[in-house]
């Protein structure tokens, strides 16, 4: 039998900075906040769900769900899992201070060069998040 799980990504950022958090447990590496969608739950309420959990952030504003999905299999404890994740802009209001859950043992606010090298999947979609964040922030300004 196959576990499906639906993954909201935030890709939060401040100004020109973007969170990363690093994973503890099963795999360790960099990553952006993500947790699974509850029933019944959009995508857009479960990031501020996941970020305000795992950062303890609260003052945001989701910017926009992408037009990005990507999908995994793996195995967990026998059971294979198939997982969708869904991507979204995530603007934190404040960078205040990080509190973060047991999931993961550290965090930086870096810039998009150093979040890239960084993190250890979701490269290809980080790189399309970040020129779509570019035309939003060109499209403010004018």
């Amino acid at each position: 039998m196959t576990k499906i799980i639906r993954t909201a990504v935030g890709i939060l950022y401040h100004d020109d900075e973007f969170l990363i958090l690093k994973k503890q447990g099963n795999w360790t590496g960099w990553q952006f906040v993500q947790g699974a969608m509850e029933k019944g739950e959009t995508p857009e309420k479960a990031v501020v769900r996941e970020i305000e959990e795992e950062t303890g952030l609260k003052e945001l504003e989701v910017v926009k769900k992408l037009d990005l999905k990507a999908d995994y299999w793996f195995m967990w404890e026998g059971e294979k899992v198939h997982k969708f994740l869904t991507f979204l802009l995530v603007n934190a209001k404040k960078k205040s201070a990080i509190k973060l859950s047991r999931e993961h043992s550290d965090h930086k606010w870096c810039s998009y060069e150093e979040a890239l090298r960084e993190i250890k999947y979701d490269k290809k979609e980080f790189e399309k998040a970040y020129i779509e964040l570019q035309k939003i922030k060109s499209m403010q300004k004018l």
